[in-house]
């Protein structure tokens, strides 16, 4: 199990932007692309909404954020059915860190 060590909060983003500065947060969402917020800070799991590709690049997305200049990691819980709750068990043990 991989924790990145930034802070990982998950909620809904587009809220949690309104409270976290966009130079100061890396986002890790299922499909959703956020404009206020730098490409390069941002990473999409499944631009179709697959959960198994979601799960496949959960950790990679995890150490990417962390090698970037974030302090915060923003992201979602997928829907929770199937393989969504191995990925939804996953971001809340990280955003528990």
């Amino acid at each position: 199990h991989y924790a990145p060590k930034k802070k990982v909060i998950i909620g809904n983003i587009t809220q949690l932007l309104k409270d976290y500065p966009p130079y100061a947060v890396g986002i890790i969402s299922l499909q959703t692309p956020f404009p206020s917020v730098a490409p390069e800070r941002q990473l999409i799991l499944s631009a179709q909404g697959d959960l198994a590709e979601a799960a496949q690049c959960l950790f990679f997305a995890f150490r990417l954020m962390d090698k970037l200049p974030v302090q915060y990691i923003l992201t979602e819980l997928v829907p929770d059915t199937g393989l969504g709750r191995a990925i939804n068990d996953r971001l809340r043990r990280a955003a528990a860190q």
